[in-house]
């Protein structure tokens, strides 16, 4: 049960995210109903130092709907696609980790970080799953993490959607395949629509279950890319619902900035800006000569070799009609390496490193 307290404080949170909103699509601003409400909020909080409240429950939720979306864009012949990729998706994952590692090594020579504190702030793989990691490694500052980030997640957010959408998008020759590849009639089949989201509900649940990285958004999207692949193509989601998702979603975003993150965030803020748009250079560059090497279009290509999330670049990627499973297959396979194999492999070193350097000092 939600408190008055909460309670004001959601609908709080709520008008100032919608008038965020409403000024995004006044000044035509990208993804209005997802950025807008993020820029308003995030601006709200550290001005004011208001606290706000927003239940966990509408960032679920978003995250299932826009899941659902993700995997509805699958098909045989987009799994096909996919895997005639997968050798450039295993290239530009691991090029990108050793990007991020680079930029890492950049902020110890810039700063009084450690390198283990530099590192785990530096790689791409969603802000939950680093720091439950780093809190497991002693070696490492969480709080420090946590903000290097969040200044990685929201400057990549803000950014790679207006790239894509004002620069990148009118300037292609073409749309790439359309996002929405999953079937329109949504009112005619009442009864698959409701099979699907009872399916991807449960998706969810047992994604949370079996511990999958980033459960809640990654459960939906495979069960529905499953059920669309053998089964029958799932049926769209009505606009209004994939806009409310975006509200839900980028309010929640906004509130990922905190008033008392601004301390730190005057010696290290900067820099991390600054890497972050480096990582989404580099990016681009890769994404440029995917296009020379392949088929698919450069609104698709920087989608897919954009440093996350992979919820926000595929609201990005319906917007400008990008290939969403192909953006999907790159985005998920280095989200899942990268909590898998990198994130794991650094922490064993970190914590051998620190191991090493404590028995030196002994024995001194």
């Amino acid at each position: 049960m939600i408190s008055k307290k909460n309670s004001l404080q959601m609908l709080e949170a709520g008008g100032i995210g919608l008038a965020g909103a409403m000024l995004f699509i006044v000044l035509h601003g990208p993804l209005p109903w997802m950025l807008g409400p993020l820029t308003s909020i995030m601006g709200w909080h550290l001005v004011t130092k208001r606290r706000l409240y927003w239940p966990v429950a509408f960032r679920q939720l978003a995250l299932i709907v826009i899941g659902y979306m993700l995997g509805s864009s699958f098909s045989r012949r987009t799994v096909e696609e996919i895997t005639e990729h997968f050798p450039y998706i295993i290239g530009i994952t691991v090029l990108t980790i050793l990007f991020s590692f680079l930029i890492g090594m950049m902020f110890v020579k810039s700063t009084n970080l450690s390198l283990g504190d530099a590192l785990f702030g530096s790689i791409p793989g969603g802000l939950s799953q680093v720091a439950a990691l780093s809190e497991e490694t002693e070696e490492i500052d969480t709080g420090m993490i946590v903000i290097l980030q969040t200044v990685r997640v929201v400057t990549v957010i803000m950014v790679i959607p207006f790239l894509t959408i004002n620069v990148i998008h009118h300037n292609s020759a073409s749309a790439g395949v359309s996002a929405a590849s999953g079937i329109e009639l949504t009112a005619s089949r009442p009864f698959v629509l409701v099979t699907f989201i009872i399916l991807a509900l449960a998706g969810a649940w047992l994604a949370k279950k079996i511990k999958m990285p980033a459960a809640i958004l990654t459960g939906p999207l495979v069960t529905v890319a499953v059920l669309s692949v053998f089964w029958q193509s799932a049926p769209v989601l009505p606009s209004p619902v994939i806009i409310v998702s975006q509200f839900l979603l980028g309010i929640h975003l906004g509130l990922y900035i905190k008033p008392e993150m601004i301390t730190v965030m005057k010696k290290v803020g900067v820099l991390s800006i600054i890497t972050s748009l480096l990582l989404v250079t580099f990016s681009f560059v890769l994404a440029f000569l995917l296009t020379k090497i392949t088929s698919i279009d450069l609104p698709t290509a920087f989608l897919s070799t954009a440093p996350g999330g992979l919820a926000e670049m595929g609201v990005t990627a319906t917007i400008v009609h990008a290939d969403l499973s192909m953006i999907s297959g790159y985005q998920l396979f280095r989200l899942f390496f990268i909590i898998f194999v990198a994130l794991p492999v650094l922490q064993w070193w970190i914590r051998r490193r620190g191991i090493q350097n404590r028995k030196s000092q002994n024995q001194i």
